[in-house]
């Protein structure tokens, strides 16, 4: 696969959204300047906020260690849908940090 490096640079982008919205929303959260959506972290931040980043900051490196495993030891028959799952999920969340962005600059 000639774009395999994407696998890679979208495992480490994604990863990094990731904790960029748990920063946001726990800062939001705890200043009740928003509600969380996701019914998961939403329970997460009910019971600790200190909780709630530690599974984003785990999640986090779980992409980037499954990004590097796909790299590394699957065939392309496998890379192709996970770098389309990581460009739907990058798109995701890059519209997720423009609205942090957004009704950050407004506090």
């Amino acid at each position: 696969m000639r774009n395999k490096g994407l696998i890679l640079a979208l495992g480490i982008f994604v990863s990094l959204l990731n904790l960029f919205d748990g920063f946001a929303t726990n800062y939001g959260y705890v200043y009740n300047l928003i509600i969380e959506l996701n019914p998961l972290m939403d329970y997460l931040l009910t019971i600790s906020p200190t909780l709630f980043l530690s599974f984003k900051f785990l999640t986090s490196i779980f992409i980037i260690l499954i990004s590097f495993a796909v790299y590394y030891k699957s065939n392309e028959r496998f890379q192709r849908p996970f770098l389309f799952s990581l460009v739907i999920i990058s798109v995701m969340y890059t519209g997720i940090s423009i609205m942090h962005i957004f009704w950050l600059t407004y506090v």
